[in-house]
């Protein structure tokens, strides 16, 4: 007997800021207590057989003179402004539709029976005049925005299914199992509540640099409950990392462990059982690695090189993935005593202002280091790039991983609100935190993620 095939689910995530600017147009298109109708153009990404995400591109709010009716019992527009939509959105840029209307009551809403044959009639005008044949996604919300549901029409608009919506940083789910007992691991973190601890067993991590920083960043962020990882990093251990190695040993380093392997014992010492660990030691910029990162979660990006940095930003920015930077400076002053910088940046999720605005990345470097291994060697000799490594110690590199676990599980907490992103440098010996004006960094009219 076959078993019946399994459907995937379905996500549709909406990013903080680009909801909130979204719900504030729809509110704004309202001058009553009319229906309104907002459209979101999303680009599919096939993240496995198994889950399937959609990922707001465009949005448009039609104002009123885009309807040639708007009331509290429906409305129509004007048909040369759905025939521009279609041609903008669907024809050239080859996306999928996501209908956003509101009903006049407050509460959970309900999708109507004029709903149901408007949108059942819609998805097979979409399947029939596109080559594409786009999929048709349906919300609807009650007048405060504040409660809705969510359906995808099958392209002969016979049949929906319900489909998982978030307006949040990450697609998970934010109840607690009240019939589980609480893992006594964990039995002090529960301040924070068991919805938190739930997501933190739910998340899973691409951490691309597995080194000085991202070793003791997964060890932090393992012990506080994250069991599922994506490892990124090409690099072998050699004795002189191993100053910096939580629990690393000169028979690893003698042994030429991969970085990736090490970091996969340090989640096992912590996880002997209940853990997914994908180790992929390779570079960032193999085919494979990039699939991989833009499943995860959360990318958190631990290297000492700017390549790799730019890479891990332009998967943030084309799959909408929560981003965080980790890393570290040391130099030596004209006294010849040392001045030390840890820095932890998070770009907001969806774009606004990036890694490249914040000079965190030099794409002069960047081209250089990606660049062949001949003309690499050219550039260091004519004095592009640096000959010596840059120095590094165990206690600012946990200073520095320590943060972006305590910024990651305030995001998961909500104690933090980083929608418009956060960029902290740590200063020392002066003891100063310096803290960016991410409005600043948003008016930088950035190639990569500028609108």
């Amino acid at each position: 007997m076959n078993n019946p095939k399994k459907s995937p689910q379905i996500f549709l995530h909406i990013p903080p800021q680009v909801w909130h600017q979204f719900s504030h147009a729809m509110m704004n298109a309202r001058t009553t207590n009319e229906e309104v109708i907002g459209f979101l153009f999303c680009k599919r990404h096939q993240v496995s057989k198994q889950k399937v995400r959609y990922l707001p591109q465009s949005w448009v709010v039609p104002s009123p003179d885009c309807y040639e009716r708007q009331s509290a019992s429906g409305l129509v527009m004007k048909q040369q402004f759905h025939q521009y939509l279609l041609q903008t959105f669907l024809e050239k840029e080859k996306l999928d539709v996501v209908h956003i209307h509101t009903h006049a009551e407050r509460g959970q809403p309900e999708f109507s029976g004029v709903d149901d044959l408007y949108e059942s009639e819609y998805a097979r005008f979409l399947s029939s005049n596109f080559k594409k044949k786009p999929r048709l996604i349906s919300g609807v919300f009650d007048e405060t925005l504040q409660h809705s549901q969510f359906r995808i029409w099958d392209r002969k608009g016979k049949s929906f299914e319900r489909i998982n919506y978030s307006q949040s940083w990450f697609e998970l789910s934010q109840e607690a199992n009240s019939g589980n007992e609480t893992n006594l691991m964990f039995a002090r973190q529960q301040a924070f509540g068991e919805g938190v601890q739930k997501q933190l067993g739910e998340l899973t991590v691409a951490l691309i640099g597995c080194g000085g920083i991202g070793a003791i960043f997964a060890e932090l962020l393992g012990r506080l409950g994250v069991k599922k990882w994506i490892l990124i990093d090409r690099d072998r251990l050699e004795s002189v990392n191993l100053n910096r190695l939580p629990a690393a040993t000169q028979d690893m380093a003698t042994q030429q462990w991969y970085k990736v392997h090490y970091v996969k014992h340090l989640i096992k010492r912590i996880y002997a059982t209940g853990s997914c660990v994908k180790a992929i030691p390779a570079s960032i910029t193999d085919e494979s690695a990039k699939q991989a990162v833009a499943a995860a979660d959360l990318i958190v990006v631990a290297t000492d090189n700017h390549s790799s940095r730019q890479v891990a930003q332009e998967l943030a920015l084309a799959y909408m993935r929560p981003l965080v930077c980790l890393g570290t400076h040391i130099d030596i002053k004209p006294d010849n005593t040392p001045r030390m910088y840890c820095r932890v940046t998070v770009p907001p999720l969806g774009g606004g202002w990036c890694l490249m605005c914040g000079n965190i990345i030099n794409l002069h470097r960047a081209a250089l280091e990606s660049a062949a291994d001949e003309i690499n060697h050219l550039a260091t000799r004519v004095g592009y790039v640096e000959g010596i490594s840059d120095p590094a110690v165990f206690w600012l590199n946990s200073l520095c991983a320590s943060t972006g676990v305590g910024i990651i599980h305030s995001m998961l907490s909500g104690f933090l609100d980083v929608d418009n992103g956060l960029d902290w440098i740590y200063e020392f010996p002066e003891s100063n935190w310096l803290k960016t004006n991410p409005d600043y960094l948003g008016t930088c009219g950035c190639y990569f993620c500028g609108s």
